[in-house]
């Protein structure tokens, strides 16, 4: 296996032994995972990538090694972005925004945007595969990798590339709407949000610790 290269704006991993990293925060000890899925959350509905970061901190909170990964999230500071990228939030999470400059409503109408952010992601895919592969990490989450796909930002062939190459003891979640039929096929578990009622449609604009 191939050596992974740590991007310059990667938060790190740590060691598998219990250990004390701030006065107020034991990590337990790693411990085994017996059957490892593939899992999906999609549809048009409020909720995949925040039910994703649930996922992230009960995992982190067992003792599991995390990445975490956002393919298509704005590099403005949300929430988690802010929490997730400081060293000291969790010595078993490696967490990383992929740097682009990708507008959600609009580059998928510019040419110019869509062939950077290809570009861009032909590297994240590699390295991505290297990661699920390894089975360094107990958990990996790829957010936003269906829109990315819908989108012919990443090929087919890429990702199934790294659902085949996932060893069976790890957990691998993909997010975002529009997940390929291929994915929900081999996926252990497909979960579809559906939107019933959203309070964007009354005019309330995304809210601050809510939407982001």
């Amino acid at each position: 296996m191939d050596k992974i290269e740590e991007h310059p704006d990667v938060v790190g991993l740590a060691g598998q032994e219990e250990q004390v990293v701030r006065s107020d925060l034991k990590v337990p000890k790693r411990p085994p995972i017996k059957h490892g899925a593939f899992q999906i959350y999609t549809g048009e509905g409020k909720g995949k990538s925040t039910a994703s970061l649930g996922l992230m901190l009960r995992a982190l909170g067992a003792g599991f090694r995390v990445y975490y990964v956002r393919m298509l999230k704005p590099r403005w500071k949300t929430g988690e972005l802010k929490l997730c990228t400081q060293p000291a939030f969790h010595p078993n999470l490696t967490f990383r925004n992929v740097p682009h400059y990708w507008a959600l409503c609009v580059s998928k109408s510019k040419p110019p945007d869509m062939n950077a952010m290809r570009k861009e992601l032909i590297p994240e895919m590699e390295d991505l595969h290297l990661r699920v592969a390894s089975g360094d990490y107990d958990l990996v989450i790829v957010d936003e990798i269906n829109y990315c796909l819908h989108r012919g930002l990443v090929d087919l062939d890429q990702v199934l590339r790294v659902v085949g190459h996932r060893p069976p003891q790890v957990e691998l979640v993909f997010t975002g709407r529009y997940a390929h039929e291929e994915l929900v096929e081999r996926a252990d578990l497909v979960t579809e949000m559906r939107k019933v009622k959203h309070h964007f449609e009354q005019g309330v604009r995304a809210r601050v610790g809510i939407e982001f």
